[in-house]
């Protein structure tokens, strides 16, 4: 029974555990990058603004599977799967959004790749790379 709750609980905290983990993941890398790249490189310069937004949203996409893949109970690779389709949905959603609606093209960089980190991680997980190491 004590199995049954803990794995219960375990799926409830599911997906906004992968939520605060993608989060974290973006918080901390854009806090690193400012941190150990502020005297060389100039924050306001286009090699700076794309290597940020590709960087942090990949390792976002990726910290989402991530974590998700480790919270899951059990059946972690049907897990990471539809954690990865719903963040598709989800960012191809948003492009649309910033597309025809607000007309930022630039965030589409951001957006792209933070579906490749997530895919990317899915690939790792589902052809066993983490198990292996772990």
């Amino acid at each position: 029974m004590r199995k049954k709750i803990s794995n219960l609980l375990l799926w409830i905290a599911f997906f906004p555990a992968s939520i605060v983990g993608m989060m974290l993941a973006y918080g901390v890398y854009r806090l690193a990058f400012y941190l150990f790249s502020s005297r060389y490189i100039n924050p306001n310069s286009w090699i700076s603004i794309i290597f940020l937004e590709i960087m942090s949203n990949a390792i976002a996409g990726a910290a989402f599977i991530y974590t998700g893949y480790r919270i899951a109970p059990n059946s972690k690779k049907t897990a990471v799967i539809i954690l990865t389709l719903l963040l598709v949905l989800i960012a191809g959603s948003s492009l649309a959004v910033v597309n025809f609606i607000t007309k930022e093209y630039f965030s589409n960089i951001g957006i792209i790749a933070g579906i490749a980190g997530s895919i990317y991680c899915c690939i790792v997980v589902y052809t066993g790379e983490l198990d292996k190491k772990a």
